[in-house]
């Protein structure tokens, strides 16, 4: 209870400012956009590294990550995306090592966990559309920071009769590396942690 009436408090804070973010915390939103425009036009130097692949016949399952290839993807994040650092990396490692984990799992498993959608835009769409999607002018923005943390929550549009609550929520942590925001993460759903889904 301690721990949620603080998180209940940056909450509230945070949605009575998001209508008017300050100036770092349009930086931050300004860094998601800008590292979505980024991979729209790198999307293929993104999808060249074959981050896993099938042993079985015409690359079926059961699948494995290419350590020495996501090494490679590593060192392109560092040298060519200027919108992450060090803490997405260490991100993307462990999605990978759960990605793994899944696959010895389930051998037999013919969608490759982790990597059934487009994992840096976070959909099954092109980036065409989640950019419009996630840029949407009639979007929610509210950014909590926290220390060297920070958290970009994006509500999306309602449709007409729609009301506040039924506004879907995705977020991209934030994290101040070398006094810059760079993105912790890629961008995901946010699920209501009360969910009986969750």
């Amino acid at each position: 209870m301690k721990k949620t009436i603080p998180l209940c408090l940056l909450l509230t804070v945070a949605v009575f400012a998001q209508g008017q973010l300050n100036k770092e915390q349009q930086q931050i939103r300004q860094t998601f956009f800008s590292f979505l425009k980024f991979y729209q036009k790198n999307e293929t130097a993104f999808n060249r590294f074959d981050l896993y692949s099938g042993t079985g016949k015409d690359e079926a399952p059961p699948y494995h990550i290419n350590w020495k290839e996501a090494e490679k993807y590593f060192a392109y994040l560092r040298k060519s995306v200027p919108f992450v650092g060090e803490a997405y990396i260490t991100a993307e490692r462990e999605h990978f090592r759960f990605s793994d984990s899944c696959f010895k799992a389930d051998p037999e498993e013919e969608m490759p966990a982790g990597f059934d959608y487009d994992r840096w835009a976070g959909g099954q769409e092109s980036i065409d559309y989640t950019i419009k999607w996630y840029t949407d002018p009639k979007n929610t923005y509210e950014v909590i920071i926290t220390g060297n943390k920070a958290l970009l929550r994006i509500g999306s549009a309602l449709s007409p009769g729609d009301k506040p609550e039924d506004r879907s929520w995705s977020v991209v942590p934030f994290v101040k590396e070398k006094g810059k925001w760079k993105m912790a993460d890629n961008v995901y759903p946010e699920f209501d942690e009360e969910s009986p889904e969750n």
